[in-house]
């Protein structure tokens, strides 16, 4: 009852040798999906950091420098690169209850997002809106 089969020998090395590439290939891809999922996060946490930092300043100029450094902190905090990054905003005038509204892209190479050398690149994604407080002084 017991015996075993002769010709079954060695059925689960050849299997496990077999299964290991493709398990190997979707834990990579289920990384880049995470990567990806990630990165696109931070961009929408670059574009709120963006748009509150403007929200703070008196002038366009400086909300437009202060959005730029947010920018630039979030995504150096959040560890992707970009290649090139464009961030629109529209400050209102930045009068007392207007809102700030900041679109941040990212266009991050694949190779530096995912870890695994892949060519190609990706844009990233985000935008936010921000209320300058009603309650402040103009002056």
């Amino acid at each position: 009852m017991n015996r075993r089969r002769s010709d079954d020998r060695g059925a689960a090395s050849a299997e496990l040798a077999l299964l290991t590439p493709l398990l190997v290939m979707i834990a990579l891809l289920v990384l880049l999906a995470y990567r990806i999922v990630a990165a696109d996060t931070a961009a929408d946490a670059a574009a709120h950091a963006a748009a509150r930092a403007a929200t703070l300043e008196r002038t366009t100029t400086a909300a437009q420098t202060a959005a730029e450094a947010a920018v630039a902190d979030t995504v150096r905090t959040h560890g992707f690169a970009c290649a090139t990054h464009d961030l629109d905003l529209d400050t209102g005038g930045l009068t007392p209850g207007t809102t700030v509204t900041a679109t941040f892209t990212c266009h991050a190479d694949l190779a530096d997002l995912s870890g695994l050398g892949l060519p190609g690149t990706r844009s990233l994604h985000g935008s936010a809106a921000s209320v300058v407080d009603t309650y402040r002084g103009t002056s």
